[in-house]
């Protein structure tokens, strides 16, 4: 008898763990996706407390830097989130950082593709630049490429065009 109750409270055992398993598979998304948006968040504070090499590098005027971007954010309507935009043809003018909105945003209303706005640092989420054929900057590009198989990254480093450390 007890090795039928023990048996039977076996089987109970691995079927609960069974349905639980599928239970958590959608817990488990949510804990992924709070620790991606953790290390989206850690990218964001690298890419403020870095902006100075950034604006440092812009100014140089060095030939072999090129390809100047800032992502910036901008708040979506009826929401506590942001959108992040890359801003191309970034330009000092009259010690103010100018440049392009080179995405056309999906929920924000503040900006349009292709409008000239003024960066604020305080609404920076990340920059980059090449240096020659390296990335300097470009962490949240950095961390979706981390996220890619063997052959896609190959793909996307033709993309960019540019070495990855």
């Amino acid at each position: 008898m007890k090795k039928v109750t023990l048996l039977f409270a076996m089987a109970f055992a691995f079927t609960a763990c069974k349905k639980g398993d599928d239970v958590a598979k959608p817990y488990q998304k949510i804990v992924e996706k709070e620790l991606e948006m953790a290390q989206l968040d850690s990218i964001t504070l690298e890419a403020r407390q870095t902006f100075d090499d950034f604006k440092l590098a812009l100014q140089m005027k060095d030939t072999t830097m090129t390809n100047f971007f800032v992502k910036q954010e901008y708040k979506i309507p009826n929401s506590e989130s942001f959108e992040h935009l890359w801003i191309r043809d970034v330009v000092y003018i009259n010690d103010t950082l100018k440049g392009v909105v080179d995405n056309a945003p999906t929920m924000t209303k503040e900006v349009k593709h292709n409008d000239t706005i003024v960066i604020d640092d305080n609404k920076v989420s990340d920059w980059m630049y090449y240096k020659g054929k390296k990335i300097i900057g470009g962490y949240s590009v950095k961390f979706e490429r981390s996220k890619l198989s063997d052959a896609e990254k190959v793909e996307f480093d033709k993309q960019y065009g540019v070495e990855f450390e």
